[in-house]
């Protein structure tokens, strides 16, 4: 995923897995609404860090709770 955007290139590859399986699924319009909301989340943040409980949020806006 850090080749499609930088937000990606520290998250775990556990987590990038983790956010596959429960969401995105391998589908590219998932994982940019996803990357979109976290975007969103991250603004202003001079070295966002994505960790578990952000994407938690980030997935449950695009699905409903996990």
């Amino acid at each position: 995923m850090a080749a499609f955007h930088p937000l990606w290139e520290d998250v775990s590859e556990d987590d990038v897995a983790w956010v596959d399986e429960h969401v995105g699924h391998g589908n590219f319009r998932t994982w940019a609404k996803l990357t979109s909301h976290l975007t969103a989340e991250t603004y202003g943040k001079s070295r966002p860090v994505v960790d578990r409980r952000m994407l938690e949020r980030a997935c449950a806006r695009l699905m409903g709770p996990l």
